[in-house]
């Protein structure tokens, strides 16, 4: 059993973990702009996780210097960020299961052998 489509799904959602958390850790800093993560199936078997930075404009807010007048919020939407964490947690702990299980059938078959 090949576990290496598990092992690369683990990294993809990985990936898609810290950008969630760097989305998260800037939703209060001015102009940061949101990124997301798709996650596809790539060559042979792996999956891989593609980041995309999302350019929309954050919600504008009044500026406390007469320069512009207004000042861009980040975009970042917290409901959807952390509504995006519960199935890239669920996908993340059945990857790891399989690879677990993998360990396990592994183990047994070499203490039938020896």
């Amino acid at each position: 059993m090949n576990i290496g489509t598990s092992l690369s799904a683990l990294n993809a959602f990985s990936v898609q973990m810290n950008v969630t958390a760097n989305n998260l850790a800037n939703v209060n800093t001015d102009g940061y702009k949101s990124s997301s993560v798709v996650i596809e199936s790539g060559q042979g078997q792996t999956v891989k996780a593609n980041v995309i930075m999302d350019n929309s404009q954050g919600p504008m807010t009044p500026n406390k210097s007469a320069e512009t007048g207004v000042d861009e919020l980040s975009n970042v939407d917290m409901v959807k960020e952390m509504t995006q964490l519960i199935p890239t947690q669920f996908g993340y702990d059945a990857n790891l299961k399989v690879i677990e299980t993998n360990l396990e059938m592994h183990g047994t078959l070499i203490n039938m052998i020896a």
